[in-house]
């Protein structure tokens, strides 16, 4: 090899090093920016100063935590309420009935909707020519409550007690 080609590459390895420095500097000065606002977000957190991409992931995680409570106690209602349903609609039927001696095809009902105990309501709804009535009734223990049954809603609340 001559003096000259020797020269030449030695040029050529001595760019590429300094090429090579230049890139490590830039890469170094790019870190060392990172690391300070890594510290100074750090800083922050610890001072309780507010940081964005800290606030924001503090408060979606509040946010969560409030879903998941809620998410916890609707459940428990759910089944709360499946639970009264349930015991409401224990003992229940339906009597169909002639309203009238002239009225064919038993165009009436009475509803006892009753709970383990007997307790509950009855409705009727009672069919007379061209109008339909309906009535509510509370039933206590198996008995009439405030107001008098009629022997169709005896009949439901009697077959939803069997």
């Amino acid at each position: 090899m001559t003096t000259e080609l020797q020269s030449a590459l030695a040029l050529v390895v001595a760019c590429a090093g300094i090429v090579l420095a230049v890139a490590a500097l830039v890469l170094a000065v790019r870190m060392l920016q990172w690391s300070n606002r890594l510290r100074e977000a750090e800083q922050a957190l610890l001072d309780g100063e507010p940081v964005d991409l800290v606030e924001f992931a503090v408060g979606m995680q509040a946010r969560m935590e409030r879903l998941e409570h809620d998410e916890a106690r609707l459940r428990d209602e759910v089944v709360s309420a499946l639970g009264s349903l349930d015991v409401l609609l224990r003992r229940r039927s339906i009597v169909r009935f002639d309203a009238t001696d002239d009225e064919e095809g038993r165009r009436s009902t009475s509803l006892a909707l009753l709970d383990r105990h007997g307790s509950g309501i009855v409705i009727s709804a009672v069919h007379t020519g061209s109008a339909t009535s309906v009535f509510v009734k509370d039933v206590l223990r198996g008995n009439a409550g405030s107001l008098a049954l009629t022997p169709e809603e005896l009949r439901a609340v009697q077959h939803a007690l069997r």
